[in-house]
Formats: structure tokens, C-alpha cells, sequence
């Protein structure tokens, strides 16, 4: 067994380089699918499990609120996943898989994208709402990690985080938005003066 420095020094090293080795290619996809979105007047509709759920609830914060400039369009971004009631009723009703492709038949536009985060890329729920937003002609991506599962063929746009620990996938999918929403807060201000 490691000492715990040993273990955080090691931790900390696979996270850097997860962060420092991963495609950031698809990242300008990425911003390209939240400016249409924002074109339009549309909404982001953002999805996930477990630790992604909460990158989910994270991520509308720092995409509404961590990108408002007064006078700038705002980009508006609801999680599936924080409607507890919502996703109750239709785990129970009508099952688990259900809970995202659900929702969105009832709330999603043309205007709209979706973001789906899981760390599989299997998780049947949002493979689910992934394959029913790509069918209705709406821009997804996906923020994957360990081998990328089946939201990998399914998104649009996919940016894998191709690391087997939990941890070190769900910290570089958090920052994946804190850059994304940082670059467009800056561009916002620096357009506005």
C-alpha cells in the first residue's frame, strides 16, 4: 500500500496528465455547438449519472451564469438531471432509461443541443437521449471517458477523456466547462469593450 503522499502525488500526476494528453481538437466543435445554440435562442440540455449529473447541475451554473456579460445574449443551459420529482416519475412510471429521451420529447426545440457526460459512455439513459436528439436533427456531444462506449459513434461531437479512474475522467470533464465557459465569458467582454 502507497503513503498517502505517494498515492495524492500519483493521483495528481495521472490527473495532469489526462489533462495535458487528451484530443482537445473537438473542442472548437464543442464551442461551435454552445454559439449556435445561442444564435438561435435555444438551450443546451445537459445529462449524466451519478458524479456527471453533478458535472451536469455544474455545468448550467457556469454556462448561464459564469458567461453573462450585460447586453450579450445569454446562453441558456437546463440539466435533465436535476428535477428529482420529474425523474422519479418517470423512473417509476416508465423506466430509468427513460429519464433524459423523456424529457426532451417534451421540452426540446430545434433551437436546441444537447451535452451528455458519462464516464462509460454507456449508460443506457443517456446513450438513450443522445440517439433521440441526434434522430430529431439537434447537435450532440458527448464528454466520455475509460474507452469512450457508444456515445462515442452516437455524438456529433465527442471529446474523450481515454483514462480508466473515475475521478481523474469526471475532474477533467469539470474542466472541461470551466475553460469552455471562461473562453466565452473573455470573448464576450472583449467584444463588448
Amino acid at each position: 500500500m502507497q503513503t498517502f503522499d505517494d498515492f495524492a502525488t500519483s493521483y495528481y500526476a495521472r490527473f495532469a496528465e489526462a489533462l495535458l494528453g487528451f484530443d482537445k481538437g473537438p473542442l472548437a466543435d464543442v464551442l461551435a455547438v454552445f454559439d449556435g445554440v445561442i444564435e438561435r435562442g435555444g438551450t443546451v440540455w445537459v445529462a449524466g449519472n451519478g458524479g456527471s449529473a453533478a458535472i451536469a447541475d455544474h455545468t448550467v451554473c457556469d454556462c448561464s451564469k459564469g458567461t453573462h456579460v450585460p447586453g450579450v445574449a445569454p446562453f441558456r443551459t437546463i440539466s435533465l438531471a436535476s428535477n428529482v420529482p420529474m425523474l422519479t416519475a418517470l423512473a417509476n412510471d416508465i423506466s430509468y432509461d427513460a429519464v433524459f429521451s423523456e424529457q426532451l420529447k417534451y421540452y426540446m426545440t430545434d433551437k436546441d443541443a444537447l451535452l451528455v457526460v458519462s464516464s462509460s459512455g454507456n449508460s443506457p439513459n443517456v446513450v438513450n437521449a443522445c440517439e433521440y436528439a441526434k434522430a430529431q436533427g439537434v447537435p450532440t456531444v458527448a464528454f466520455v471517458g475509460f474507452k469512450g462506449g457508444k456515445l462515442a459513434e452516437v455524438a456529433d461531437v465527442t471529446v474523450h477523456i481515454a483514462v480508466d479512474n473515475y475521478g481523474i475522467v469526471e475532474d477533467t470533464h469539470q474542466s472541461l466547462i470551466h475553460m469552455l465557459t471562461q473562453y466565452m465569458k473573455a470573448r464576450s467582454q472583449a467584444a463588448a469593450g
